[in-house]
């Protein structure tokens, strides 16, 4: 375990995987200062990025990138009472009120702090684990990834943001698009339409460009005539003292705890952790009635889940190729823009990815704390400005991101399209990860699927030969069935409108 958690240090620690991890990171706390941007917009601003780049480092520095936006986000919530990030919603409540009081460089320490160690402490588990389910995972076969790539659009499907219905409409959605393009086992075209620039497939940057950049500008174009609140121009950074930590331990490792463990749960993503921590750590208080008014614990608790999330969603990402939250999910497709399979499959071509990124995640929240210490008045500088400019600046590097993968304008035209498409799923209440995680996952499943039945003379029973495989449809059928009897129950409680003739 240990020999590959070094391994995954030497790979990384070079002068020009070291630059890119801080520059990465860098972007990130400013993409999540500036309110109405977010940590899958900063990644698709890279992912063009990174075209010319190793495998290696142009993930670490989309991993930069994902760990700054948690910090970031905390910025103009506490000073401006508006969340950079979804996730930074829940430190308004006390974060903003201690501004008021003059605290500003106070909260804005403790932000710090609970990030920095919420995100060590979720790193230290994901390394103690992923070796251990990684280890299990190289052990499987084409059923088992078939199975567990099914088993992860279900959750998905399950856990994101609305309902069921709606969640399985964008992974089917998904998997349709997947199917585009040259059968991979007789090379029939599928849904191409005669049209030869579909034959290789929907391009994955037009994807993940499409439905997270562009869709997010169409959303969020009201925001351009925001105006922004001034801020004080002294406004620093205070870290607390050792003691005062030493007294306030329980809110950063119950922020911990919850970050990493709904983390884990693919499709959650942070926001859900962030309140379950405020509401655990306020309950638990001696004085709940001091919560909303700027205590401390009520900044600390919500950081640490915050941040503890990315090691969370490590865990499924690098061992399943089940993505946690929208970063991961695009993460995902960098790895298959650069030539690399996600999932268990990649574990064992390529450990050193694994691994690596590992490290980097580690070593990315030692540059957050660093960047946040030590560079705060340039990143509080920029909150004072307009945002207009934002919204064209990612507009046109998405178009540079889709033309420069393989020099043609088709998939331009694709990532149009896909916004456009994204904009209106968005607005109606469809998660649009679970869209991108039918892509990604689809060619995966159909490939191990087609693979599993070969092998076995097109017996399906072979999805349920081992224990492991039974555990995996006997949770399937859990979650399907489960969501049935809730969805039932909730339009039964729904009062019936009267008609009178």
């Amino acid at each position: 375990m240990l020999n590959n958690i070094f391994m995954g240090f030497e790979h990384i620690l070079t002068w020009y995987n070291m630059g890119m991890l801080l520059a990465g990171t860098a972007l990130g706390i400013l993409v999540g200062a500036l309110p109405g941007l977010s940590s899958p917009m900063a990644m698709i601003v890279l992912l063009p990025l990174t075209y010319s780049f190793a495998g290696l480092p142009a993930l670490l520095m989309m991993m930069g990138a994902y760990v700054g936006t948690k910090l970031g986000g905390s910025y103009s919530a506490i000073l401006l009472r508006t969340p950079g990030t979804p996730a930074a919603a829940c430190t308004v409540l006390d974060g903003h009120p201690m501004a008021l009081q003059g605290k500003a460089a106070q909260a804005l320490g403790y932000a710090t702090i609970g990030s920095t160690l919420g995100g060590l402490l979720g790193w230290l588990a994901a390394s103690l684990c992923i070796p251990i389910i990684a280890g299990i995972a190289i052990k499987s076969g084409p059923a088992d990834i078939a199975l567990i790539g099914l088993a992860g659009l279900v959750m998905v499907s399950s856990f994101v943001r609305g309902s069921m219905l709606k969640g399985l409409i964008g992974i089917l959605l998904g998997l349709l698009l997947s199917t585009v393009g040259l059968d991979p086992q007789d090379t029939t075209p599928r849904m191409t339409f005669g049209m030869e620039e579909l034959y290789g497939g929907i391009d994955f940057s037009a994807a993940l460009v499409g439905f997270f950049g562009i869709a997010v500008v169409l959303s969020d174009l009201h925001r351009i005539e925001e105006g922004t609140a001034r801020i004080g121009e002294k406004v620093g950074l205070c870290l607390p003292s050792l003691r005062e930590m030493r007294l306030r331990w329980r809110a950063i490792v119950i922020g911990a705890f919850y970050g990493l463990f709904v983390g884990a749960v693919p499709g959650v993503g942070a926001e859900g952790s962030t309140w379950l921590a405020y509401a655990t750590i306020r309950k638990n208080s001696k004085n709940p009635e001091s919560f909303g008014t700027g205590n401390p614990d009520g900044i600390l608790a919500p950081e640490s889940s915050n941040n503890a999330v990315t090691g969370g969603t490590m865990l499924p990402m690098l061992t399943l190729g089940l993505p946690g939250d929208g970063s991961t999910a695009i993460m995902l497709g960098a790895l298959l823009l650069h030539g690399m399979t996600p999932g268990i499959t990649l574990v064992r071509e390529s450990p050193e990815m694994v691994y690596g990124l590992l490290a980097g995640l580690g070593v990315a929240h030692v540059f957050m704390f660093l960047l946040g210490t030590l560079a705060i008045r340039p990143y509080i500088a920029l909150l004072q400005n307009d945002r207009a400019w934002i919204f064209p600046f990612v507009l046109i590097m998405a178009v540079v991101g889709c033309f420069a993968g393989t020099n043609n304008p088709f998939p331009v035209f694709l990532a149009v399209l896909f916004g456009i498409l994204g904009y209106f799923m968005e607005s109606r209440g469809f998660p649009i990860p679970t869209v991108v995680l039918g892509v990604i996952l689809g060619p995966i499943i159909e490939v191990n699927l087609r693979l599993a039945l070969s092998l076995s003379n097109d017996d399906w029973l072979v999805f349920t030969d081992t224990w492991p495989r039974k555990i995996i449809l006997a949770l399937i059928l859990y979650i399907v069935c489960k969501e049935i009897f809730l969805e039932v129950k909730r339009m039964r409680l729904q009062p019936q409108p009267n008609i009178t003739l």
